[in-house]
């Protein structure tokens, strides 16, 4: 792929990210996406193979943004404890600018978990990331396997609490159970 390709490629792919934030997936048709990015449909299917490859492309890039400032975030907190850091992903997450990301997670999510031929790629990683996150940040002397699993619990867990957020629109309420359980999560660490 030539480089004036490739970058154009590129700006394709931010520029249909900004326009997805904004109008999610579920009705995304190409012509219009086309319009907003200044292209043309067949010009998308040209730089992606298909509107669902190039959703896939694009949230898999929004969720390797997110994790690498999330990561930034941490250290930029000094979050050292597994209790501190899943309090500064909380509050960073629940930031309204972060809002349409929550949204666009679940809405690709739902429809990935519907059409795995169409997202795979993206479910492929959907989750695992975010557990290999929260399992490095995980006490050293805990086993492979339990790392892993407290990993699984946590990020699990603070995804039911994403979702309570978002459909019932109290922060607050979600924010409370989200303490309640990074405290006891952290219980979890001392056990064998």
């Amino acid at each position: 792929m030539s480089k004036k390709r490739s970058q154009r490629r590129e700006d394709l792919l931010d520029a249909s990210i900004e326009y997805i934030l904004e109008n999610g997936v579920a009705d995304l048709s190409l012509r219009p996406l086309a319009a907003a990015v200044g292209s043309k449909a067949r010009l998308l299917v040209y730089h992606f193979g298909s509107k669902d490859a190039l959703v896939a492309e694009a949230m898999i890039l929004i969720r390797t943004r997110a994790q690498q400032a999330f990561v930034e975030v941490a250290r930029s907190a000094q979050a050292t404890t597994p209790f501190d850091i899943m309090q500064v992903f909380w509050r960073w997450a629940t930031a309204k600018e972060r809002e349409p990301y929550l949204r666009l997670l679940f809405e690709v999510h739902g429809l990935a978990l519907q059409r795995p031929a169409h997202y795979g790629r993206y479910l492929e990683g959907a989750l695992t990331g975010w557990i290999e996150l929260m399992a490095m940040v995980l006490p050293a002397n805990l086993s492979h396997a339990r790392r892993r699993a407290l990993a699984t619990l946590a990020v699990s867990a603070v995804l039911g609490l994403f979702l309570d957020y978002l459909s019932s629109g109290s922060k607050k309420r979600a924010s409370d159970a989200f303490d309640l359980f990074a405290k006891n999560f952290s219980s979890l660490l001392k056990e064998g």
